[in-house]
């Protein structure tokens, strides 16, 4: 009885996995969620434009450069000056943008950006921004939002927006933004990552985007690279099981980030995981810098030591250290044109026998 049965079980197992489903905005974050993702920056052959009906896509051996959460935070816990335009009336959540790319004004740089999401039932769209520019925080409201989704979301759905923002930048000039944002749902199936094999439907976003400037009066427009947004959606798991962006120039197309829902791995660089700090203290300064950044750690037993800094989707970009090291204090300075950094957000790690820690620093050039 057991051999009969077993052949028809399969069948329903495999056919559930490729099951079509729909995407409602039960199916978004709310505020005071934190899911763990991977993140790299490489597929390797793999084509994110593969898709289709009843499709099946295996990302099984992508490989993690670091560990994050996305954390979707409260209106209740916006600092000032966020929450003097940003609350509970007009905004569902915040979230930190990981991967926002530098302002074209030379000497002026980001230091953090943070999107405010509002969430209904038939749109997710963000509303505004708050972008902290040489040091000052500057929230402000789009002028159009950009739709993200609209639902419910099914196969071969299509719709588009534009949206458009302005922020002057205090002592410097203005910048703004125009988009068009075209979302195709082109594929369902089911897709495989490393942490498992998930029901999804496969949204496509193109962005393009103008950036304009004017600096003391002087004002030009600048194209941005048109950009891909490749996203696998599945029930209840508030932001895509699978991201692929990627930036198209001149018809050659490169992948600039990939991210996934993930549990923890050990020996993966985490940034803000709990992991066990106690063998050594760390602290960076200044953060954000232009010049040199000074590290100053204390190891409280004798331990192998390396430190690495990568860029923010976890590619290394130098060892600083790497090498036996004693009890007590020590000291490195990091120099910006040794290693020809621009502008942008990396990590320092610091990685000993028995833990490990990650620093978030800015470079301001």
């Amino acid at each position: 009885m057991i051999k009969k049965l077993l052949f028809p079980s399969l069948v329903i197992f495999s056919a559930a996995l490729s099951a079509q489903i729909t995407i409602s905005s039960s199916d978004m974050p709310n505020a005071g969620d934190s899911i763990l993702i991977s993140v790299t920056n490489t597929i390797g052959s793999l084509d994110p434009a593969l898709t289709g009906p009843s499709y099946t896509w295996d990302y099984s051996t992508l490989t993690p450069n670091l560990q994050r959460y996305e954390v979707f935070d409260s209106p209740f816990t916006f600092p000032t000056p966020f929450n003097l335009i940003f609350n509970i009336f007009n905004t569902t959540y915040g979230r930190d943008n990981n991967t926002i790319t530098s302002i074209p004004i030379p000497g002026v740089s980001f230091d953090a950006a943070y999107d405010f999401i509002k969430e209904s039932t038939s749109k997710l769209r963000q509303i505004g921004a708050g972008y902290t520019i040489n040091g000052t925080p500057l929230p402000f409201l789009y002028a159009a939002d950009d739709i993200i989704y609209n639902f419910p979301m099914n196969y071969l759905n299509v719709d588009s927006c534009d949206f458009k923002f302005g922020l002057p930048i205090p002592t410097v000039g203005y910048y703004g933004q125009t988009g068009h944002r075209v979302n195709v749902v082109d594929g369902w199936g089911a897709v495989t990552t490393p942490f498992g094999t998930f029901n999804a439907l496969r949204v496509k976003s193109t962005i393009a985007a103008i950036d304009t400037i004017n600096i003391f009066s002087f004002g030009t427009n600048i194209p941005r690279p048109l950009k891909y947004e490749y996203k696998w959606l599945a029930t209840a798991k508030q932001i895509p099981v699978l991201e692929i962006d990627a930036n198209d120039v001149a018809g050659t197309v490169t992948v600039t980030n990939v991210q996934y829902i993930d549990s923890i791995i050990p020996g993966v660089p985490s940034l803000g995981i709990a992991e066990n700090f106690n063998a050594v203290n760390s602290s960076v300064y200044p953060n954000p810098f232009v010049d040199n950044v000074t590290v100053q750690y204390t190891l409280l037993a004798k331990t192998h030591l390396t430190m690495t800094l990568t860029d923010i989707y976890g590619k290394n970009i130098a060892v600083l250290v790497d090498e036996n090291q004693v009890t007590g204090a020590h000291q490195e300075t990091l120099s910006v044109s040794d290693l020809g950094l621009s502008s942008g957000v990396y990590f320092f790690i610091i990685q000993t026998d028995s833990s490990r820690e990650v620093h978030k620093i800015v470079v301001s050039n």
